[in-house]
């Protein structure tokens, strides 16, 4: 991840906590040690280091980005550890996200949220997506369904949020075809001169996992992924369904244009 030029990691998952207080732990330890030059967000050391918002700043821009999951499995937070793992929690999110607005000029929030392999939002995001819209939020991307839902933009007394409900799997190891078919989202900002920020573009860049031989996995654009290609990926003696044509009508029906 960080070679591929990731520079914020996303921590706050339902299985953050499937290794206990030794597993995040090791993973904060891990991104320290191994790639002090990429944020990690959703899991903590201490209670310090969860009161902080972390802010993105490039180019005149300062992009507050949170992280939170809906839960860990019923696998509980440590009573001594608080501040272990960012939960969504309507009153710790209310506080983080007006604290963010105070000192950024744009804020993202990442929750981990949704039902697996269901390829739209539920009735429960909806009412989180009208939350964070509430809240002032400027941007949802939302992981964990394992598969893309839609791109929208929600408004309310005159304040405009785009959601990304899901971007699927970046690069993935399971076994059906439509899993090995996610997305990067591409949102373009404008800084006016008074401050406010903008969003000028917006759109998805779909992708693919290609599994090779073995256990050599490639992520690949979509627009360069090729029917030889899409022969010869392993997901075929998995799941006989995969087709590059299939891919990109699926890609085509859930995003749109």
């Amino acid at each position: 991840l960080a070679n591929s030029g990731f520079n914020t990691i996303l921590h706050a998952t339902n299985h953050t906590l499937d290794r206990s207080v030794k597993g995040v732990n090791n993973t904060l330890a891990f991104w320290k040690e191994k790639h002090p030059e990429v944020t990690v967000l959703g899991i903590h050391s201490s209670q310090e280091e969860k009161d902080q918002i972390y802010i993105f700043e490039k180019r005149g821009f300062k992009i507050a980005i949170l992280n939170y999951t809906y839960g860990t499995n019923g696998i509980k937070v440590p009573e001594d550890k608080p501040y272990l793992l960012d939960l969504m929690d309507r009153g710790q999110m209310e506080k983080d996200i007006q604290k963010a607005k105070e000192l950024a000029d744009y804020v993202i929030v990442c929750p981990h949220w949704g039902t697996e392999y269901v390829f739209e939002a539920t009735d429960e995001q909806k009412e989180w997506t009208d939350f964070f819209l509430e809240q002032g939020v400027d941007l949802v991307i939302g992981t964990h369904p394992h598969v893309i839902e839609p791109v929208e933009w929600v408004e309310k007394d005159g304040h405009k949020m785009l959601v990304f409900y899901s971007l699927g799997n970046f690069i993935s190891c399971q076994d059906k075809w439509y899993r090995m078919l996610g997305a990067m989202a591409n949102v373009k900002l404008l800084k006016d001169a008074d401050g406010k920020v903008t969003v000028t573009e917006y759109g998805v860049e779909p992708l693919v996992t290609h599994i090779g031989k073995k256990t050599d996995y490639t992520t690949y654009y979509l627009k360069d992924y090729t029917e030889e290609l899409a022969k010869a990926n392993r997901i075929n003696n998995l799941d006989s369904s995969f087709s590059l044509e299939k891919i990109k009508n699926l890609s085509k029906e859930v995003f749109g244009d």
